[in-house]
């Protein structure tokens, strides 16, 4: 009986089939680990609210007058309001998940007559990016 497996010899691999085989196989693991690392929802908005309070913090905070203890109060009132501009984050961001990475778009306006400003992210890899943004 005349057996394939006997002749292992003559279904060799060639070195370009290799290859092909090891980037196929690079190219689905590194799509695996970015699916697995994909950052969620949860963590965008904890990431923003960080972002937004640094941000309040460096150029509100700052500039306030330091009559009346208006800076400090300004401190202490981003620090009790966190989880109010959290959920504000959350109600204003439009989320799109790509398994691999996921895009957030967040839009920004406090009054009606005052500008908003739109900020777009990329998550990957468990980590945000801003790539843009814009007054609209």
């Amino acid at each position: 009986m005349d057996s394939s497996w006997g002749n292992w010899r003559e279904h060799r691999i060639s070195a370009k089939g290799w290859l092909v085989g090891l980037g196929m196989t690079a190219i689905a693991t590194v799509g695996g680990v970015m699916a697995v690392m994909n950052p969620s929802e949860a963590a965008y908005e904890a990431f923003a609210t960080q972002e937004v309070v640094k941000l309040l913090d460096d150029h509100v905070c700052a500039e306030a007058p330091k009559a009346f203890n208006l800076k400090q109060e300004c401190k202490s009132l981003l620090i009790s309001r966190r989880s109010d501009i959290k959920q504000f984050i959350a109600d204003n961001t439009h989320y799109q998940n790509f398994i691999f990475f996921s895009l957030y778009t967040t839009d920004v306006g406090v009054a009606p007559l005052t500008p908003t400003y739109r900020v777009e992210a990329i998550g990957l890899f468990r980590q945000f990016h801003v790539y843009d943004t814009s007054q609209n």
